[in-house]
């Protein structure tokens, strides 16, 4: 290695606390944070590829480079964001050249190399990681960028595997707990910092840009039946249908769970109520359409909720959409109910000890 590679205790110690992490989306992030120390570079990005192979997920960590004598290092400003895009035509043409030459996208551009390394899951290109440097990568560099990148494709199964459903593929129960928590962690803070100070008088004004979601309980229709009249194999054939209509119907970042049973959770970002009725409707009414072999067709019952500051503890939420889907179930099945209409218009109380699933 030369004096611009990075030994080996460094890259150790970074290992190991990257293993420590538990929730996927903070583990992609903290790989990024990783490679930029490792690398030397003040940005780095990721292109997460979506199934429509259209749009992708823009994730990007910065930092700024400060001198230090001899030696160059991040400091303590950084920022993470990240937000959903067209995939730009570069990353089209580096995805198009490591397919076909299975080696990463090198460019020298303005006297900096574009450096473009694929991320694989399943041996196909699910992400594309982009930094820039002032020299060619040497062969120390490549060494810890495939070398992690290898290490976090074996970790990440591990974390796949034991945070999913194993029949559906879907996230499973024990997940939904420490993603609720964080959408609600953002919200609150968000509706904690949506005034600020405009004058001496402290007069405040809304911000824009505030997150919004709805979290939503789907039910299978009379599924006992379904199990009794064709057997357990077909029942879960029609868990694993639902589970595909679902991922079809939703966006990659959106969160989906098996629940348990017959019951499924999904998450989703929605600017208004309106958006997310639609969404769900929309898919309430494919399920309905969609031909299941030898059943041919199923209904679900579906209770919503909006997650916002004033609801933002995961039992009340999950009550507030289970007192929805309860309405939904006992008033002619095949429907969906928002808590927050239901209860603007008196067909329901408001019971934030309701609730029937048993999350605790």
């Amino acid at each position: 290695m030369t004096n611009k590679d990075v030994g080996t205790p460094s890259l150790l110690n970074r290992l190991v606390s990257l293993t420590t992490i538990r929730d996927i989306e903070l583990f992609e992030l903290s790989l990024l944070k990783t490679l930029a120390e490792l690398l030397k570079v003040n940005q780095i990005s990721m292109y997460k590829l979506n199934p429509d192979n259209k749009t992708c997920w823009l994730s990007t960590y910065s930092a700024k480079l400060i001198e230090d004598g001899n030696k160059r290092q991040l400091s303590e400003s950084q920022e993470i964001y990240t937000s959903e895009i067209i995939i730009p035509d570069e990353i089209r043409s580096a995805q198009l050249w490591v397919e076909t030459t299975k080696k990463p996208y090198i460019h020298l551009q303005s006297e900096k190399f574009l450096v473009i390394y694929p991320v694989l899951a399943a041996n196909k290109i699910e992400s594309m990681l982009t930094f820039e440097l002032p020299h060619m990568l040497t062969e120390g560099e490549m060494l810890i960028i495939t070398s992690l990148l290898s290490i976090t494709h074996n970790f990440r199964s591990l974390l796949d595997e034991s945070q999913k459903d194993k029949l559906t593929g879907l996230l499973n129960r024990q997940t939904f707990e420490a993603n609720i928590n964080k959408i609600s962690s953002l919200i609150l803070n968000a509706e904690l910092g949506r005034y600020q100070d405009t004058s001496n008088r402290n007069r405040r004004r809304p911000k824009t840009g505030t997150e919004k979601f709805c979290l939503a309980i789907i039910d299978i229709d009379n599924f006992k039946s379904i199990n009794d009249k064709f057997g357990h194999v077909m029942g879960d054939e029609v868990l694993l249908l639902l589970s595909y209509v679902m991922k079809q119907n939703f966006r990659s970042k959106d969160l989906l769970f098996r629940f348990g049973g017959e019951e499924f959770v999904v998450i989703f970002h929605a600017p208004d109520q309106a958006d997310a009725y639609q969404i769900l409707e929309r898919f309430r009414t494919k399920i309905e359409t969609y031909r299941f072999p030898q059943i041919n067709t199923i209904t679900v019952s579906i209770g919503a909720t909006l997650i916002s500051g004033m609801c933002h503890l995961a039992s009340e939420i999950l009550g507030r959409a289970d007192q929805a889907l309860y309405y939904a179930k006992h008033n002619g099945k095949n429907q969906l109910h928002f808590h927050e209409i239901l209860l603007e218009s008196g067909c329901i109380e408001d019971n934030k000890e309701s609730g029937s699933i048993d999350f605790f």
